[in-house]
């Protein structure tokens, strides 16, 4: 298999606001493109937006959702992938005629949409459908999947999409530093965030426990060694990771 590079992005999205998420896909993207990336994968939702829609109604979430490929955020995201000459992975809200809502990640080049993937355990708003199929498709010679966030907490998932021929999973996520039963989770303390200029180091260390990172990587790092995968993970606590297969 040929080399590829893939950039992986994460920036601090506006609920709702398509046009400004979009915007900074594609300057995202441009810069990922003159460093020499095949490829760049961005955060779950990170064209709409993700964490307001937890209380929005099922008339409020057909609104922020669109059809896949044929809405206007899919046509744009296809033209910032010419542009730039890169291949481009992001996600958001999908209806569908039924009036059903998914969870959706997709992959999309110069000339069109490339993959589709629904969350298959999709939990931040009740009106949500949880996608049924798993994903794999080519990518400029290697075969890739999509498993969104939580789906990866279940090692199953992992293990089917590689036994479908993926060598390489994208696995978007916005998550950490929100309460939950595990152990140690939580939000983080708002003070260390008002005081991150005069003390950075208490902050990071928050980001970096139980709370962030140290959960992520008591188990994330397993599902790419028991499978024997890539595993591109968007990490929420940097802002690019840059990564040659």
């Amino acid at each position: 298999m040929e080399k590829i590079s893939i950039s992986t992005a994460q920036f601090e999205n506006r609920s709702w606001d398509k046009e400004y998420n979009l915007s900074r896909i594609d300057a995202l993207s441009a810069s990922a493109a003159k460093e020499g990336s095949d490829v760049i994968a961005f955060h779950e939702c990170s064209i709409t937006g993700y964490t307001f829609a937890r209380k929005l109604s099922k008339a409020q979430m057909l609104d922020i959702a669109e059809p896949v490929p044929d809405g206007p955020s899919i046509k744009r995201l296809i033209k910032i992938s010419a542009a730039n000459n890169i291949i481009i992975l992001a996600g958001l809200f999908e209806k569908d005629n039924a009036g059903k809502i998914y969870k959706t990640y997709v992959c999309v080049d110069k000339d069109g949409l490339v993959a589709k993937y629904h969350k298959i355990h999709p939990f931040v708003n009740e009106h949500i459908t949880p996608g049924s199929e798993y994903c794999v498709f080519d990518l400029l010679g290697w075969k890739c999947g999509i498993l969104i966030c939580y789906d990866n907490n279940i090692f199953e998932n992992v293990r089917a999409t590689r036994l479908l021929g993926a060598d390489i999973i994208f696995m978007p996520h916005v998550t950490m530093c929100t309460p939950s039963p595990r152990p140690g989770a939580g939000f983080c303390d708002p003070d260390l965030w008002k005081n991150r200029e005069n003390d950075p180091t208490s902050l990071r260390l928050e980001f970096d426990g139980m709370k962030g990172r140290g959960w992520l990587i008591k188990w994330l790092p397993s599902r790419a060694y028991d499978n024997g995968i890539y595993a591109i993970f968007i990490k929420p606590w940097y802002l690019k990771l840059k990564t040659k297969l």
